[in-house]
């Protein structure tokens, strides 16, 4: 039996946990073995494998030619450096089958790296699509900081942003951060660090801006003791100092100290909700109009360093 050997350009990964077998991996129409490092063959039409991967696509008909100058009457086979777990769910997403996501962050991540080391753009936008369907939301605080370590380490540049935007919601040092991440490269650490500062540096501009000229006329149009743009630049100022505290509730909580602070009342207590909604929404634009502007700048940062590392290889 001829075997085409990929592992020689792929290194590889760690396995994934099990996924159920499927016994469309098994096509009695198939024309192709792929073949996983532990040793699972699926058995599939190369058509499906070939339409959505220009890497495997070559790696197939590389086999074809070595099979075709053999006699031995067995399919060709392309020997894979990935886990049978990874193909299985990678399969799940390419056959017309039901699509199997991994069980953890780990899998998951994974699953996408591989992906992307095959260029299976459309893959990798069919699985972000189940990703995002996910209940609770795949990256959030409490897996934010795993997702950007393992996005880095797999070179997933869209994981990566998310993951860093979705840091900026929470207060940390960067004690905490090597507390966190433990063995994760010192050099994830400080590009994130340095995502931190950028946006908060471009943010207290932005800010600044907003409180002078940005916030809605229905806002600075309502009655205060005090003065609304008093306590309400007092939460502007304290947002730019810490992204934490964009948050909806923080603000009521910023809303209702000020008005207990009152001692003879405050008609602030009787801010209609439209008008918070509109300053909500108007402050909201410029938080995510400064996020945009600096994730273009991570992006042009992690792309150099991913077409270097290819290069390399």
């Amino acid at each position: 039996m001829s075997t085409q050997t990929v592992s020689e350009v792929f290194s590889p990964r760690s396995n994934l946990g099990e996924i159920p077998e499927n016994s469309l991996f098994d096509d009695p129409d198939a024309d192709i073995i792929l073949r996983s490092c532990d040793h699972r063959e699926f058995r599939v039409l190369k058509l499906h494998v070939t339409k959505v991967s220009p890497v495997l696509r070559e790696a197939i008909q590389s086999a074809l030619s070595s099979h075709t100058a053999s006699t031995t009457p067995s399919l060709p086979s392309i020997q894979l450096s990935d886990s049978g777990a990874t193909l299985s769910s990678l399969l799940s997403f390419i056959l017309p089958i039901p699509s199997a996501l991994p069980s953890t962050i780990e899998q998951t991540m994974l699953l996408l790296s591989v992906a992307q080391k095959y260029q299976m753009e459309i893959i990798m936008s069919s699985i972000r699509a189940a990703i995002a369907s996910q209940d609770p939301p795949f990256i959030r605080q409490g897996t934010a900081l795993q997702v950007y370590s393992l996005a880095q380490t797999h070179g997933l540049c869209p994981e990566t942003l998310r993951a860093a935007r979705i840091t900026l919601t929470f207060s940390f040092t960067l004690e905490d951060l090597e507390d966190e991440l433990g063995d994760t490269p010192l050099s994830y650490l400080h590009g994130l660090w340095k995502y931190h500062h950028r946006v908060q540096t471009y943010l207290a501009d932005d800010l600044t801006a907003f409180k002078t000229t940005g916030i809605p006329s229905e806002m600075t149009g309502q009655p205060c003791r005090y003065g609304i743009l008093t306590w309400l630049g007092e939460y502007i100022e304290s947002m730019a100092k810490s992204l934490a505290l964009f948050d909806l509730t923080e603000f009521h909580m910023f809303l209702s100290r000020h008005i207990s602070a009152s001692h003879y009342g405050c008609e602030c207590a009787n801010i209609p909700s439209g008008t918070i909604r509109a300053f909500w929404m108007a402050l909201t634009n410029v938080v995510h109009d400064c996020m945009t502007r600096v994730s273009i700048n991570v992006f042009q940062i992690y792309d150099i360093g991913i077409n270097q590392k290819a290069s390399i290889g």
